[in-house]
């Protein structure tokens, strides 16, 4: 039965991991036909002067990094101050009562912190107080002086507990392994502080707290409704911009703080498998995660679902302690997971009180620890769902309408955004499609996780002899992961972000899957398969798999053609000073310019300006919003209206804008070669000859004058 097990395991893993690097990639090669992931592992290693070294370096090559220092001493101040607030908290409030190793300890430190920075920024930015120098270095020199007080007095010495003392799992992997961690550690680093590229990022994730910097406080936003969603991820791009005092340092800084969730997922990845199975499926663990293209190529760009991802581990974690200082960690974490996307409500705080309750031993410990649970998940996620009931009159802005309505929201908003938020087919073949994307076909996946991860399940078997609490973990861990992903697949619109936050899930199990056997041809089997892993993972985020000029000036990368469009260069670089009205483009976060735009949800602003308005009506609206230029953006336009988009108002056509130009409220730029995009300047004077001319005509319909 064992040899017929081993080779099952063998063929399966080959057929695997044969499939996985023969499937195509969304990177093109020649003919303009899509190279395979193989490709994606010899063209770099062979070809690194064609693959690598101009995207790190540039065309001429350029070498620069202290023009970073700034950035990483103001993302590292903030992780310094998460780390000392984190353990001051950890310390007064469940020291006494938890003992935890050290490297717990730093884990949960840095969590808890993390999650009680975001939430005083918050209340910083609602108070109005963004612009005073004190809301930093008040609560920065009071966290420092209370620790230092509170770590004279060391707590009484308790016994750190471990769930399952590693018996029953062998370490076939030792920790020298997890030096492999420190490449994909220092690319996510290099990468982070690089400007952003990603369009949501541009859009919400960073211009959302450019916004409340630059007016120094947090408000509502009816232009940008992903900036009234909670940002609890994006408040340290907000309090990085408070520290340095400029809203484009600042922004890199936050995003360096948003990729250290991924490193801080590493470790806990590491504890939480040495603590539950063994150190060998620690460090398979951190390993898998951390390599996952996916995760690396996310996690730098100013995405907040590896903030999510680490969120999610850590309550996870903090429930499998099974204790009840663990649910109420566990609900902080939760929390912190809801106030950085509605999603973690159905994918993380319910699944989990609901294992708060299933997992205690009697009614009155599951009260006790789902009151502790759900309370401290409200004093996190609280404050975001309060804020948009006093802007808008509904806590899940713009979610949930039909109950509670919501400023600047109506009827056709909400069933446009439901339309497209929504899953549509159900069928057999759509469940077959999807399954095989999240576990194969996903472009940015990796061939370590499932196939470990399935392995895990051979260690619930009686026959293994692992202990009922390591077999109780694997199955939990197992079920809570199906339960994500079956939430993505019936209640999302099943784009992969949004099941990407149950990797670390995924991860812990293929750790405990590596230790599934001790023989030595699976020792050495594994050991080959997580250096070829690793090594195709590392070089694909190394090349195609991100935007890595890590060696780029930042001066020259601001304006990177290869990174922001032709006409926010020239607006940024060229074209005079000026309020810029965006039209069809919500990207905006590089414009060094005051700018005017909407995202495609919200009422468009030119519309307001212009429809049912006379020339000389339109003109004196500009210039009363001190509109000086113009900017169309007819591809993303084209975009949004394309089948099964977002769509956008009818009311944005070529003629309107022919037309006030022939009147003379527009005065056309010159256009850029092959770019269908226009932009124009508001002009001083219109065209009075035509206006007579169409005044003598009969009156034009409403919105066309």
């Amino acid at each position: 039965m064992k040899k017929l097990l081993n080779a099952a395991v063998m063929v399966g893993l080959a057929v695997y991991v044969a499939a996985f690097y023969l499937l195509p990639t969304p990177v093109p090669g020649e003919a303009g036909k899509p190279l395979r992931r193989f490709d994606l592992f010899w063209r770099p290693l062979l070809s690194p002067d064609t693959w690598l070294f101009p995207a790190w370096f540039g065309s001429p090559p350029q070498f620069s990094f202290l023009d970073r220092l700034p950035v990483l001493l103001t993302a590292g101040a903030i992780i310094l101050w998460a780390v000392v607030l984190g353990w001051l908290i950890l310390r007064l409030l469940f020291a006494r009562k938890e003992a935890f190793s050290r490297l717990e300890t730093f884990v949960f430190s840095l969590g808890v912190g993390l999650a009680a920075l975001s939430a005083w920024t918050l209340l910083m930015g609602l108070c109005g107080v963004l612009d005073r120098t004190w809301t930093v270095v008040v609560p920065g020199l009071l966290t420092l002086a209370t620790s230092v007080g509170v770590a004279v007095k060391p707590p009484p010495q308790l016994e750190p507990r471990n769930a399952t003392d590693g018996r029953g799992f062998v370490d076939v992997l030792g920790t020298k392994w997890l030096w492999l961690a420190a490449p994909f550690a220092a690319a996510i680093l290099l990468s982070a502080m690089l400007p952003p590229v990603d369009f949501d990022v541009r859009e919400y994730h960073l211009q959302a707290p450019k916004e409340f910097f630059q007016q120094g406080r947090i408000t509502f936003l009816p232009h940008n409704v992903y900036a009234n969603m909670p940002l609890g991820a994006e408040m340290f791009a907000l309090l990085a911009m408070v520290i340095a005092g400029d809203w484009w340092l600042g922004a890199l800084a936050g995003k360096t703080v948003i990729a250290a969730f991924t490193p801080l997922c590493v470790l806990g990845l590491f504890a939480a498998g040495r603590k539950f199975f063994s150190t060998g499926a620690g460090a398979v663990a951190a390993l898998v995660y951390i390599s996952v293209p996916w995760i690396t190529g996310l996690s730098p760009s100013g995405l907040i679902e590896g903030a999510t991802a680490c969120y999610l581990l850590l309550a996870v974690y903090a429930l499998l302690l099974r204790t009840d200082t663990g649910a109420a960690l566990a609900g902080l974490f939760a929390g912190a997971a809801v106030a950085t996307k509605y999603p973690a409500a159905l994918f993380v705080l319910l699944p989990l009180a609901v294992w708060v309750v299933f997992n205690s031993i009697s009614r009155r410990e599951a009260v006790k620890r789902l009151a502790f649970f759900l309370l401290a998940a409200a004093v996190v996620c609280g404050p975001w769902f309060a804020k948009n009931r006093a802007f808008t009159g509904n806590p899940a802005y713009p979610l949930l309408y039909g109950t509670f309505g919501g400023a600047s929201w109506n009827e056709e908003k909400n069933n446009r955004w439901n339309d497209v938020h929504r899953p549509r087919d159900f069928s057999a073949a759509a469940l077959g499609k999807d399954l095989g994307r999240v576990t194969m076909t996903s472009d940015w996946l990796s061939p370590l996780v499932w196939p470990l991860a399935a392995l895990a399940l051979i260690g619930i078997f009686p026959k293994n002899k692992p202990l009922a609490a390591s077999q109780s973990v694997i199955l939990m861990l197992a079920a809570y992961a199906l339960f994500v992903i079956a939430a993505w697949w019936l209640f999302t619109h099943r784009i992969d972000r949004f099941w990407i936050p149950v990797l670390p899930i995924a991860a812990l199990l293929a750790g405990a899957g590596a230790c599934w056997s001790v023989d030595r041809w699976w020792r050495g089997l594994l050991r080959c398969l997580l250096i070829v892993g690793l090594t195709a993972n590392f070089l694909l985020a190394a090349s195609v798999g991100g935007y890595n000029a890590w060696f780029v000036p930042l001066t020259q990368l601001r304006d990177d053609p290869d990174r922001i469009g032709e006409w926010h260069r020239l607006f940024n670089t060229r074209i005079g000073d000026g309020r810029l009205l965006a039209v069809g483009d919500a990207a905006v976060f590089d414009l060094r310019r005051p700018v005017l735009y909407n995202t495609c949800f919200d009422d468009c602003v030119f519309e307001q300006a212009v429809k049912g308005r006379t020339a000389e009506e339109v003109r004196a609206e500009l210039r009363r919003r001190n509109v000086a230029y113009v900017f169309v953006n007819w591809s993303e336009i084209a975009r949004y209206r394309s089948p099964g988009n977002y769509g956008f108002t009818d009311f944005i056509q070529p003629e309107v804008f022919e037309r006030l130009a022939a009147e003379g409220v527009l005065e056309p730029l010159p256009s850029i070669p092959g770019n269908p995009d226009r932009a124009y300047r508001v002009a001083d004077r219109l065209n009075t000859e035509l206006l007579q001319i169409r005044k003598r005509k009969s009156p034009l319909p409403p919105g066309e004058g």
